[in-house]
């Protein structure tokens, strides 16, 4: 049976230093994956490298060198001695890795529950894997498991449903208004990490026309050029607010951008159609009573904040249904996996033993001379019988035993085959 290996850390165990210096970029993988799939121990192998993450996934020929050798890997190409490592890497194998993957396919192992990107990151280094052709048979069976895990979560929770960020809280608060954002206009105001967030959902969520304008013009280009949205000068702010039906305001400015006169002369313009004001921006650069006006609906940070906190006890509720599915789909996957295991052996030692009862058989019947056919059916039943007999003993606890150690299994089949002289093929 293959020996499954995971060594790696997270957010949970290591510091963001640590975790930047041993992120990869996607075009350093392949390199890396070469290098570790030379070593003699390593069969197969992936690296899933994020922002929260580093984690090698290998088939190993033994469990303990394996880790060995890629422990020494993660210490390389973080520049950092083991010593330092000790403590921040975490060491999964067989049972307890497929586990491990089916969690982080389905974002029950994230800083944010839930949250969509790791699934893809996890498929975009899956393939990186295939193209530099270091994954095989074994962890191609795990990895294409833990995406259909991941698909059960997704369908059957709503773990996904609930935003838990303040930007993507904003658009699910505009979407509640509008219900569908495809015809209306977005206009940022800010150009900064918030501002971009802001950005990035609402063009996933299909926004008709997104808008950006920043003090700095070009920071603005830049953010429009990124999201196929267009740049407008902050110079001309009234005139774009009134022309827009979202306005999202991030910027670090400690001035109130948009007041009550103006928000007034907006609505004015705008012949009183809905407009919708959500200052993200610590200080406010939306005058809090804008909200009195009709047809404005006005939210502040401590709106979407009540709204994320609400989202995480929700997804903190769903979250115990996705581990069951996770936990359920995991164990039938192991299963299955040891039966792949067992089934070559349990044919072989069928056969071994047969083979044996066979030749006797034969010796007999040349000694004591020519029987009946009913008398040879009832010889081949009892050969069939005492193979039976001898075999299902040697097997049953293996295949009664789902939660005995993978180490064990390996090295209880281990001495069946010499004891029986069973050639080992690779399965």
């Amino acid at each position: 049976m293959s020996n499954l290996v995971l060594i790696g850390l997270n957010h949970r165990t290591a510091e963001l230093d640590i975790r930047q210096r041993m992120a990869l970029a996607p075009e350093q993988i392949p390199e890396n994956l070469k290098h570790l799939a030379e070593l003699p121990e390593v069969h197969e192998v992936m690296i899933l490298s994020t922002c929260n993450r580093v984690e090698v996934l290998a088939d190993v020929e033994d469990s303990d060198r394996g880790q060995a050798l890629i422990e020494d890997f993660l210490s390389r190409i973080g520049s950092l001695p083991r010593a330092m490592l000790e403590g921040k890497l975490y060491q999964m194998f067989d049972d307890q890795a497929v586990r491990h993957v089916f969690r982080v396919a389905s974002s029950l192992d994230s800083m944010i529950i839930g949250e969509p990107q790791i699934l893809g990151q996890m498929k975009a280094s899956y393939g990186i894997a295939m193209e530099t052709r270091t994954i095989g048979p074994n962890l191609s069976g795990v990895l294409q498991a833990a995406f259909r895990t991941a698909k059960r979560v997704r369908s059957e929770t709503s773990i996904g449903e609930y935003s838990v960020s303040v930007s993507s809280a904003a658009v699910e608060l505009a979407r509640k208004i509008f219900d569908d954002l495809g015809s209306k206009s977005v206009l940022i105001v800010g150009a900064g990490k918030m501002g971009e967030v802001a950005v990035r959902h609402l063009a996933s969520s299909g926004a008709g026309s997104i808008r950006v304008t920043n003090r700095s013009p070009q920071a603005a280009i830049e953010l429009a050029e990124r999201f196929r949205g267009t740049h407008v000068p902050f110079s001309e702010l009234q005139r774009w607010v009134a022309r827009s039906d979202i306005i999202i305001t991030s910027t670090g400015s400690p001035e109130v951008l948009i007041d009550f006169p103006l928000a007034q002369a907006v609505m004015q313009e705008r012949k009183n159609a809905p407009i919708v004001f959500i200052d993200i921006s610590v200080p406010r650069n939306i005058d809090p009573s804008v909200g009195a006006i009709d047809n404005v609906f006005s939210y502040d940070i401590d709106d979407l904040g009540a709204v994320v906190e609400a989202n995480r006890i929700e997804r903190r509720k769903q979250s115990s249904s996705a581990e069951k599915i996770v936990e359920h789909e995991a164990e039938v996957f192991s299963v299955r996996r040891r039966s792949h295991y067992i089934a070559p052996v349990a044919i072989q030692l069928q056969e071994h033993i047969e083979g044996i009862c066979r030749v006797e058989l034969e010796r007999y019947l040349n000694r004591a001379g020519p029987h009946g056919t009913k008398q040879l059916q009832e010889l081949e039943s009892m050969i069939s019988r005492i193979t039976g007999k001898i075999a299902h003993p040697l097997l049953a606890n293996l295949r009664d035993s789902p939660q005995q150690s993978p180490k064990n299994e390996e090295a209880y089949v281990d001495l069946i085959r010499r004891l029986f002289k069973i050639q080992k093929d690779r399965e």
